[in-house]
């Protein structure tokens, strides 16, 4: 896969994650608010950054599995799937939103055969430590998730 290949679907992946968890993060955790004292009551508000956590592979395995496998590993790590656009799932937990995107690798494939299939975990937090720990874990549970049978 080329740089540029790499760099667009990030970025594209990125932007619909930036979308979607604009609605899933609540606005109180993208929020800080102050007051001063009683009598002058003057409330400051700022917005606090969102980091983002985002890593590729690639997996053997039946492409029409993909979504249930990155459902999978979402419910498993306490996230509940609250979109599921086409080739993608997104999950949250209230703090981080996680985003599983899959694609077959090669352009002739057939969904009901071993094939390579590509993965793109990315997770979004006010705090950069839980989006790398959510983008780690949720990877991680669906490279060991295997098959007891055939497609």
């Amino acid at each position: 896969m080329t740089n540029f290949t790499r760099k667009t679907r990030l970025s594209l992946s990125f932007a619909a994650i930036a979308v979607a968890s604009s609605a899933v993060i609540p606005a109180s955790a993208a929020t800080a608010s102050t007051a001063t004292t009683a009598t002058t009551a003057t409330a400051t508000t700022s917005t606090a950054s969102l980091a983002w956590h985002s890593g590729y592979f690639t997996k053997n395995m039946c492409y029409k599995d993909a979504r249930s496998f990155a459902q999978s590993a979402l419910r498993g790590r306490g996230y509940t799937v609250v979109y599921n656009p086409a080739n993608a799932v997104l999950g949250t937990n209230g703090t981080t939103a996680v985003e599983v995107s899959f694609a077959p690798a090669q352009t002739s494939y057939n969904p009901g055969t071993f094939s390579k299939v590509n993965f793109t975990v990315t997770a979004i937090s006010n705090t950069s430590s839980l989006a790398e720990t959510a983008r780690n874990s949720v990877r991680e549970s669906i490279v060991k998730q295997v098959y007891f049978d055939y497609c």
